[in-house]
């Protein structure tokens, strides 16, 4: 799992099916310091995040294929939880 910051939204015209439907984002990986780290995801967002949202994504392909519902879906990664506060927040 990692921490990331939402970005924007995705926009496909051609995609596999099992993502038709899906709500995917951008999710950009950040440290403790909201520094990026590494490159941006694609992310299936079955919780509804709002764009600048902190949240945890992770990478587990299977959990994301159960998500979609297909075991043949090339989904890898997905919100699989939303930041309340941050540690150390008033």
């Amino acid at each position: 799992m990692k921490l990331a910051e939402i970005r924007g939204h995705v926009t496909a015209t051609v995609k596999h099916e099992s993502l038709h439907g899906q709500r995917l984002l951008i999710a950009q990986p950040v440290n403790a310091d909201g520094d990026a780290e590494g490159a941006p995801q694609v992310v299936i967002d079955p919780l509804g995040c709002a764009h600048g949202q902190r949240v945890l994504i992770s990478s587990d392909g299977a959990e994301a294929r159960k998500i979609v519902a297909d075991s043949h879906s090339p989904a890898r990664w997905f919100v699989a939880g939303i930041v309340d506060a941050e540690r150390g927040a008033a």
